[in-house]
């Protein structure tokens, strides 16, 4: 059956031209509504975010984009403009639990605790397991003074995500003044707290609190934590306990960690850093000469050396090469290095080993010999007590100013500690 629509009836051409004209409306608020989404979303301007608003009535997404833009402009009459929009943004997506926390913290940005209260636990009814949110409602309670059910929240929030860890320790901390015990009980003990709490710990100078909540987390954790083992790192190797020290990095690098009387890298396999090293890696100065890098084609064992190029310069700033390494107070070592050479001086370079907390030079070794084959440098020393580091530092002999100029090779490997 076929049906066909007259069109030269006054009434069916009205019915057409109404339809076409509703088509044209609809593709044009259409198009009206995606392009002031779109403008909101790429706006760099706050006056350009309010037109975007203006070009969407009733779009929730050019409210919502509207509003992030204004409320980043930190301009005092665009944080009331930016409350309106989130409402309406909120208003037209009440499910929407990303309106709602923005609107929250837009309240209490302004200065309307009791309103951003309400949006926040809202935006919490809709989204209970969501982190972002409970972090928000939990600090907007310890605001305004409930504690226990700010904490409650934050608990929640940190056992959703552990980047919450760090600054939920800090605050809990910050009120509970340092006691350990309150803290615990406000934002409780998974390991991520604990791992922040022995970030804190050290930055207070309590350094065993600290050793003792990082030496108890697992293997993985500490992996995960590596920026506070780093900061315990750096608060042992500042305040001299050395062995501990060494025993955090090995954790953080356990292929190539330190230990404690021993040499790090002391074939120089590993990648050396001409820039300084850091901890127990040896630190090259920075300066002109002697140049220095990696040999593979002269060593005395495995298969790489260190070589330094002497340009025959009388630098007055000399590259020394130097090594923090742990060691056990009160005890006797032997230091030994090998080496081989083709120098053209008066004057070489010999080994120093120095107590890190007194400075003082501990024992030398005979400058090196020129042009020798690989040939064994070393010398006996004994540590201090009390101490925990020395410094290894291969140093150029005292000279006057017209014998300090050296040129030549030197090849350096296998240094160690017995």
């Amino acid at each position: 059956m076929q049906i066909t629509l007259k069109t030269d009836s006054l009434l069916s051409r009205s019915v057409m031209t109404a339809v076409f004209l509703a088509c044209i409306i609809l593709f044009a608020l259409s198009i009206s509504t995606y392009f002031g989404s779109a403008v909101a979303r790429g706006a760099a301007e706050p006056a350009a975010a309010e037109f975007a608003a203006e070009l969407a009535p009733g779009n929730a997404e050019a409210y919502y984009a509207s509003a992030v833009m204004l409320e980043r402009s930190m301009r005092p009459d665009d944080l009331p403009k930016a409350l309106k929009l989130y409402e309406k943004a909120a208003a037209l997506q009440p499910n929407n639990y990303l309106y709602w926390l923005s609107l929250g913290k837009a309240k209490e940005r302004n200065g309307d605790p009791d309103a951003a209260e309400k949006a926040l636990r809202y935006a919490a009814d809709l989204a209970p397991n969501y982190s972002e949110v409970l972090w928000a409602l939990g600090n907007a309670l310890i605001r305004k003074g409930n504690d226990d059910e700010g904490f409650a929240q934050i608990r929640k929030a940190v056992e959703g995500n552990s980047k919450f860890a760090q600054p939920a320790a800090s605050l809990a901390w910050d009120l509970n003044e340092g006691d350990t015990a309150k803290v615990e009980k406000a934002v409780g003990d998974s390991l991520p707290v604990r791992a922040a709490m022995a970030g804190i710990l050290a930055k207070q100078d309590r350094l065993d609190e600290a050793l003792k909540l990082w030496n108890a987390l697992p293997a993985e954790q500490q992996a995960e934590h590596s920026e506070v083992g780093k900061s315990i790192l750096g608060e042992l190797l500042r305040a001299k306990k050395f062995v501990a020290a060494a025993k955090v990095q090995s954790q953080l690098s356990p292929e190539q960690g330190p230990e404690v009387g021993r040499v790090t890298n002391s074939g120089f396999e590993s990648d050396i850093s001409l820039k300084g090293g850091d901890g127990f890696a040896w630190n090259i100065v920075e300066g002109k000469d002697p140049a220095v890098g990696i040999s593979v084609e002269v060593k005395h064992s495995g298969g790489k050396s260190l070589v330094m190029i002497f340009g025959g310069r009388a630098e007055k700033n000399f590259r020394t090469v130097s090594q923090v390494v742990a060691v056990i107070p009160g005890k006797e070592y032997r230091f030994e290095a090998y080496y081989s050479s083709e120098l053209k001086t008066e004057k070489t370079v010999l080994w120093e080993v120095v107590d890190i907390a007194s400075g003082e030079v501990l024992a030398s070794t005979e400058p090196l010999k020129n042009n020798s084959g690989w040939t064994s440098s070393g010398i006996p020393f004994s540590t201090e007590e009390g101490s925990e580091g020395v410094i290894i530092r291969l140093v150029r002999e005292k000279c006057l100013a017209d014998e300090c100029a050296i040129e030549g090779r030197l090849w350096i490997d296998d240094v160690s500690l017995k």
